[in-house]
């Protein structure tokens, strides 16, 4: 399940597991109750949490996308 960033008005923000389906919920503020709404933030899946040893991906987005790719350099041929 997804973690979601909420913000009580008195008491600050805060974060809650919650399922995707209620992703547009206000929830519960764990200090007062007071139902605070979602923030805009990227959710995060899982327990935040990698597993030891796991392996660090070398680039952020799959498939070579141009933000991800070393430039490429002409050749001497193609100058």
């Amino acid at each position: 399940m997804p973690t979601y960033e909420y913000e009580c008005a008195d008491c600050g923000p805060f974060t809650d597991v919650r399922p995707m389906s209620e992703y547009d919920q206000p929830q519960p503020c764990p200090d007062c109750g007071a139902l605070a709404p979602r923030l805009l933030a990227c959710t995060a899946i899982g327990g935040g949490t990698a597993e030891p040893g796991a392996a660090v991906p070398a680039r952020a987005h799959p498939g070579g996308c141009a933000c991800c790719v070393a430039p490429r350099r002409l050749s001497a041929d193609a100058a």
